[in-house]
């Protein structure tokens, strides 16, 4: 996405969106979130650690936790990018066809 000549800041006329980047990015998002996830299926035990097993009970617990944080919020992300990518392709015909309809604007 890149600003084109003559439009500014804050409005979306002003903006140029390649869909098929924006369809990547989600793609990637969503991509990375469900490897994100998948990694949580395996993690370590901490058996055979002796006194220290509850610390590195927590340290694991506070790390798969974190993990699915990012999975959650990657996948949110991607939803996000996806309607955007949607909403910018909707108002890329509407404005289409209100040209075609109306002429250019003043």
């Amino acid at each position: 996405m890149r600003m084109a000549e003559g439009g500014g800041a804050g409005s979306s006329a002003g903006y140029v969106v390649d869909h098929a980047t924006l369809t990547a990015v989600a793609g990637g998002l969503g991509a990375a979130a469900l490897a994100l996830d998948e990694t949580g299926t395996s993690r370590p035990g901490a058996s055979g650690t002796g006194e220290a097993q509850p610390l590195l009970l927590m340290i694991l617990a506070a790390a798969c936790e974190a993990a699915a944080r990012m999975a959650y919020e990657s996948t949110l992300l991607a939803a996000a990018v996806e309607d955007c990518n949607s909403d910018a392709g909707s108002v890329d015909s509407n404005e289409a066809a209100a040209f075609l309809v109306n002429g250019p604007t003043p």
